[in-house]
C-alpha cells in the first residue's frame, strides 16, 4: 500500500508540473508574389498573338497603331506587387525558301545588315504618338530589357512595338521574331 501511494505521490507531482508548465504561440502569415501577364489585343477582346508585317522595305521602320482596333498589345497586369516590365527576343534562321541564302536576323541598337532594331514602349490607347518613349530591345533571354519600371499593383497598360527591318539581307525568306514579355518584382 506504501508503494501505491508513493507511485500515486509521484504520478501528482509529475502532473502539477505539467500543468504547471507556461506556453505562448505566434502565427507565420505570408504572401506569395503572384505574377500573372496576358497580353490582349488593343480593343481587349481576345490573345494577343501575332503581328503579321507581311512585305517590307529593306530599312522601313514599322510602328503599331493606336485606337481600339490598333493592333498595338494591351497588357493586363493581374500582378500583386510592384513589378517591371522587360522583353526578349528569339529569333532562328528560316528554312530555305529559294530566294538567296537563309541567314539568321540579329537584333541591334540600330538596323543594318541582316540586323533589326526592336523597340518598346508604353502608350496610351487613343493618343498620337504611340510611345513617348521607346526601349530598344536586344536581349534574347529572360529577363530582357526592361521598357517600364515600377509598375504599381494592377495596374494595365498599352504596348507598342517599332520594328526596323534590316537595311540589307541575305535571303528573302519569311523571318519569324517571338517576342516575349516578362514582369518580374
Amino acid at each position: 500500500m506504501r508503494r501505491v501511494f508513493g507511485v500515486l505521490a509521484v504520478f501528482l507531482l509529475l502532473s502539477s508540473v505539467v500543468y504547471a508548465a507556461d506556453h505562448d504561440a505566434f502565427t507565420i502569415t505570408v504572401q506569395v508574389q503572384y505574377m500573372d501577364v496576358t497580353l490582349r489585343n488593343a480593343d481587349e477582346t481576345g490573345d494577343y498573338t501575332t503581328w503579321p508585317l507581311d512585305m517590307r522595305a529593306e530599312g522601313e521602320v514599322i510602328t503599331q497603331t493606336t485606337g481600339s482596333g490598333g493592333d498595338h498589345i494591351f497588357v493586363d497586369n493581374n500582378c500583386n506587387c510592384v513589378v517591371d516590365f522587360s522583353g526578349y527576343q528569339v529569333t532562328t534562321t528560316p528554312a530555305p525558301c529559294g530566294y538567296g541564302t537563309p541567314t539568321l536576323w540579329t537584333a541591334g541598337t540600330s538596323a543594318g545588315d541582316n540586323i533589326f532594331k526592336l523597340e518598346l514602349g508604353k502608350g496610351t490607347q487613343d493618343a498620337e504618338p504611340a510611345a513617348a518613349d521607346w526601349q530598344t530591345i536586344t536581349a534574347s533571354a529572360s529577363p530582357g530589357d526592361v521598357y517600364l519600371s515600377g509598375v504599381a499593383v494592377g495596374e494595365d497598360h498599352h504596348l507598342y512595338t517599332r520594328f526596323t527591318v534590316p537595311t540589307s539581307v541575305s535571303d528573302g525568306c519569311v523571318h519569324q521574331i517571338d517576342v516575349t514579355i516578362v514582369a518580374t518584382p
